[in-house]
């Protein structure tokens, strides 16, 4: 019998095969999940132009007439650890019928459950919406009129038996006297909320030598920020009193939001948050409630 020496092949050769059917079931794959998300973001109706400010101005990405009383607005909001895209069905007359939750990547087992029907099912209804219990304000995105309660006083009195002359009776500076007049007209979040100013902060004022130097290259325009046109990150150390107050307490937070904003009173639906996971929650809500102002102020303008 005759034998044939043959050489033997390079391993490339060998495990060409293999490496074929790797590369096959990587493309149908990717085929697979392209499909998908065309599948998850096409939607049964009519885009809709959608302005850049309005965009800006509502957090809104697309939106979809679905029949003549019916839209589908998808939006996002920051939550803990990611985008939040929501999408909303409402009806023409601002009715939330249904929500969805598109994409996120929250917490497991905290935000995460924003997906589940439990909660996504408890915006129903007329919105605006807001989170039972908790800290959370409806402001109208594009007038910057603020939602209270049906029957609730524009603003809340502040609470009862608490003087605030009291607080803080040592402090003299203007800043401190300032914050107490604030409360005294309902200004400040504790007063709105008809709570003592016990948690009613101010924050320190950088007048180390070096934070006094960069506000004054900022003041003479010698600085990037003041050639750029840009905003000085703290006051200028020859700011009033007054203005140094008012700045301190905007940067806390304790004043009213938006220019000339009203307070309107509606039948506000509560939400339970999702247990430990406030911050998603109120992203939800936001898409929630920013998508009926959208419906009602532009769509229904039109």
């Amino acid at each position: 019998m005759k034998q044939t020496n043959r050489a033997p092949q390079p391993l490339w050769r060998r495990r060409l095969p293999g490496y074929a059917a790797m590369g096959a079931a990587s493309l149908v794959l990717a085929l697979g999940l392209h499909g998908l998300m065309n599948a998850r973001t096409t939607v049964a109706g009519t885009a809709l132009a959608l302005t850049d400010a309005d965009a800006a101005t509502y957090g809104i990405s697309a939106v979809y007439q679905l029949d003549e009383n019916t839209y589908y607005v998808v939006g996002s909001q920051k939550g803990f650890q990611s985008d939040v895209e929501v999408g909303v069905t409402l009806g023409k007359d601002g009715t939330v019928q249904s929500v969805a939750i598109l994409t996120q990547g929250e917490t497991d087992n905290l935000g995460g459950q924003c997906v589940n029907p439990e909660f996504t099912a408890q915006y129903q209804g007329t919105a605006p919406f807001t989170l039972a219990g908790k800290s959370y304000t409806v402001t109208d995105p594009a007038t910057g009129a603020v939602y209270a309660a049906a029957g609730s006083a524009e603003t809340e009195a502040p609470a009862e038996d608490f003087d605030p002359s009291a607080w803080r009776a040592g402090d003299t500076s203007p800043e401190a006297e300032a914050t107490r007049k604030m409360y005294e007209a309902g200004l400040t979040l504790s007063a709105i909320h008809g709570e003592p100013m016990d948690n009613e902060l101010i924050p320190p004022m950088d007048s180390s030598a070096e934070a006094v130097a960069s506000r004054k290259l900022y003041q003479a325009s010698l600085s990037k920020s003041a050639q750029d046109g840009e905003e000085q990150a703290k006051p200028f150390a020859d700011w009033s009193a007054e203005k140094q107050a008012a700045y301190r307490l905007e940067q806390a937070e304790l004043t009213t939001s938006g220019t000339g904003a009203e307070t309107s009173s509606a039948d506000l639906t509560e939400v339970d948050a999702l247990t430990g996971a406030t911050i998603t929650s109120t992203a939800v809500t936001n898409v929630v409630n920013n998508s009926y102002f959208y419906v009602t102020e532009v769509l229904s303008a039109e």
